[in-house]
């Protein structure tokens, strides 16, 4: 088919078009390079902070002598596509780059994120928190975050500029002789984002202030209501830490936390097992009979009413459970055969051991979970 004396000038004027987005490009590339310069192949480590605009980068990098023009590169960089994904963090450039080379690197992503993301699950004590955060950090010990806090309760109240404690919690001079770790379940578990040159103190404080959230959060209908079961919000930390520890599965909370209401309101010993093997300083899945016997301020088989402080970190459904529980008659509870981790209630003594019977008569399923 012969095109027609429009189709043709449009079509010319189309080649003409392309060539010069295409001839634009292929001087912004040239213009890219300056790997001309007079130091071309000096190593440059450039940082890119998180949210720096482009125009601040291309001028930046055109300032190093990474780049030639500045203008160029960002002609390049916006018909490329790469800043939209560009990843704020540490590179390794070099003066007189050229254009791919440069694009390329940015691409891989940074060899060190500006942002870290460390994570604290539900459950650990203060020092398996630390372990934690130990493993996550490389540039920072256990050692160095346990200074943080050593330094924080060698100071007492009068630690202004250290780690800051919620106004809602009582001071750490003030929990008594008997505490093992003041700062326990003061570290809320969650997943963080922190920059990377976060301090020790700063990544501490982080997750204190995540805490402080969940106290901000407690209404004063909840506050009123655990002043008539005589307990502070502190008390309501511990419970949620032993629940925390006696129990995965959610739907169960209220009801566990039901049993350590019942067992207060009776004068009952809790008789938790999280309690003694923290008095222990161990988790494992098995308690002992002469493991209940151990002579701790913790170990509620021995002490009446609740452990001096939190045994662990605790999640937002455990601390609900502990500002509600459910209305229930049950004092207690055991392991169901079924291994699933759910439990079995009971109002009374007779229909526990029924339940231990059961449990036991089906087998020990500890050891396959």
């Amino acid at each position: 088919m012969a095109l027609s004396t429009g189709s043709k000038v449009f079509l010319g004027v189309l080649v003409l078009g392309v060539g010069g987005v295409l001839g634009a490009l292929s001087w912004a590339n040239d213009q890219i390079s300056a790997e001309d310069g007079p130091e071309s192949g000096q190593a440059v480590p450039y940082v890119i902070e998180v949210g720096t605009p482009l125009p601040e980068i291309a001028g930046e990098l055109e300032e190093a002598g990474v780049i030639r023009n500045a203008t160029a590169f960002r002609v390049v960089a916006r018909s490329d596509g790469f800043y939209e994904d560009l990843q704020a963090g540490d590179y390794e450039l070099e003066t007189g780059m050229a254009a791919d080379e440069v694009i390329a690197v940015f691409r891989a992503g940074p060899t060190r994120a500006q942002e870290v993301e460390f994570t604290v699950e539900e459950g650990l004590s203060q020092v398996l928190t630390l372990e934690r955060l130990d493993e996550q950090f490389e540039d920072y010990a256990l050692e160095d975050f346990q200074a943080v806090l050593d330094e924080r309760i060698d100071a007492g109240a009068n630690g202004e500029g250290l780690l800051r404690i919620p106004e809602q919690l009582p001071e750490v001079s003030e929990l008594g002789p008997d505490v093992r770790y003041p700062f326990e379940g003061l570290l809320f578990p969650e997943t963080y984002r922190v920059t990377r040159d976060a301090t020790p103190q700063r990544i501490l404080q982080r997750m204190v202030n995540q805490l402080e959230q969940q106290l901000e959060a407690v209404t004063a209908e909840q506050l009123e209501a655990l002043e008539a079961r005589d307990l502070s919000l502190y008390d309501a930390m511990t419970i949620a830490s032993l629940i925390e520890r006696e129990t995965r599965v959610d739907d169960e909370r209220p009801v566990v936390s039901s049993v350590i209401e019942n067992r207060l309101e009776d004068g009952m010993r809790l008789q938790i097992d999280a309690t003694v093997l923290y008095a222990l300083g161990e988790w494992r899945e098995r308690v002992l009979t002469a493991d209940t016997e151990f002579d701790s301020p913790y170990n509620t088989y021995v002490t009446d009413g609740l452990p001096p402080t939190p045994i662990s970190g605790f999640g937002e459904a455990s601390f609900a459970a502990a500002l509600a529980p459910d209305d229930s008659p049950f004092r207690f509870y055991v392991l169901t055969p079924e291994c699933d981790g759910t439990h079995a209630f009971a109002e009374d003594l007779d229909g526990h051991n029924a339940n231990v019977a059961e449990f036991r008569a089906a087998g020990n399923c500890l050891e396959g979970e």
